[in-house]
């Protein structure tokens, strides 16, 4: 803080003092004193002030700087009290006692935010193992009782009914997935393996594991150019790969439904040289009015609300999983002809041990 803004915030007090030198000044030629003097008493009076201006700005600029330089550089607001010396002046004491109070007072309500979300957290994991139990209880149930099934002519109809409330089960299954894979994704840190791995195996597993989706809406996979290797954690990419495919699947056409995974290598030999894994499906596309909002938290788009019972979360945690592993995510698409969501890998090591 400098000294002419300090001044400029005692405009009223330095008014009052020039308006007393005045008067005095006045009245001291008025009461026969000549010029000289009365001009040196006005001239001692302003001085004194000034003076005391000085000595009371020096003594608050320390303060009043580490309040500017906290409120500019420190990373969290909510430290500037603790790192701010107490002043030796009555306004600076009550000034630092309020500020350690509201920082008290909000460090408080942040870690019982921290907490609960903690807790929160560990319950929906908790809440999604044992989801998980009765549910494979119902595949085995469900397959135990296709097989108990005469074969007359009501079996295909049977089969029929059983291999959708199969399907549905298997819808459950991957809601539930999703949510443990939210509840994790703010620790990803914690449980996150960074090895390479061959492009090829990465969607391999993911086709493997969607298989029966995939089967089910008649669409078929194409791998080209994935001899590549990537650095980064197969259960994770797992995840976001198989959300790729469910979000592909849900808005498939009918006849003729493909995903193709391709991979190549982008600005070889130069610093920012990049793998890249184009997943591409051949559906109704997105309108252009809608790319940029894809990966926002619930947002459907037009698709969505024709009836294909999208939440909005899939595209979403691709996205929040991708910034926190370091992956950069793109989309585009042409409406009525398909969707492509593109992931880049960093070819630079390094790039992985600096997040």
């Amino acid at each position: 803080m400098s000294y002419w803004s300090y001044l400029a915030s005692q405009l009223a007090s330095a008014f009052i003092v020039c308006a007393t030198a005045g008067l005095c000044c006045f009245i001291l030629v008025v009461s026969g004193i000549g010029w000289p003097l009365a001009l040196l008493v006005s001239g001692l009076v302003l001085g004194a002030a000034l003076l005391c201006s000085v000595a009371s700005w020096l003594q608050r600029r320390s303060f009043y700087d580490d309040l500017e330089r906290g409120a500019a550089d420190v990373e969290h607001p909510l430290w500037i009290a603790e790192m701010t010396d107490r002043p030796d002046f009555i306004e600076g004491e009550v000034t630092c006692d309020a500020l350690r109070a509201i920082s008290k007072a909000a460090n408080d309500d942040v870690a019982e935010y921290r907490r609960q979300v903690k807790d929160y957290r560990e319950y929906v994991e908790t809440w999604v193992h044992e989801a998980k139990t009765p549910l494979a209880a119902a595949h085995l149930m469900l397959e135990n009782l296709v097989e108990s099934v005469p074969a007359d002519a009501n079996a295909d109809i049977v089969f029929q009914k059983a291999s959708a409330l199969e399907e549905e089960i298997e819808r459950v299954e991957g809601y539930i997935e999703q949510a443990l894979f939210f509840a994790r994704s703010e620790t990803l840190d914690r449980d996150y393996l960074i090895r390479s791995h061959s492009l090829k195996d990465l969607v391999s597993s993911a086709i493997k594991a969607n298989a029966r989706m995939m089967i089910a809406a008649h669409v078929a996979p194409v791998q080209r150019g994935l001899e590549l290797e990537v650095f980064t954690d197969d259960k994770w990419m797992e995840f976001i790969l198989g959300q790729l495919i469910q979000n592909s699947v849900k808005y498939a056409r009918s006849e003729g439904a493909t995903i193709e995974f391709s991979g190549r290598l982008l600005n070889p030999g130069k610093a920012d040289e990049s793998i890249e894994l184009a997943v591409r499906d051949n559906g109704c596309g997105v309108p252009a009015s809608d790319i940029p909002r894809v990966f926002d938290r619930g947002f459907t788009g037009q698709n969505g609300r024709s009836g294909k019972r999208s939440t909005g979360i899939g595209l979403y945690l691709v996205k929040r999983l991708c910034d926190k592993m370091g992956i950069r995510v793109e989309a585009d698409s042409v409406e009525g002809e398909g969707f492509t969501v593109r992931l880049l890998f960093s070819a630079n090591k390094m790039h992985y041990f600096e997040k």
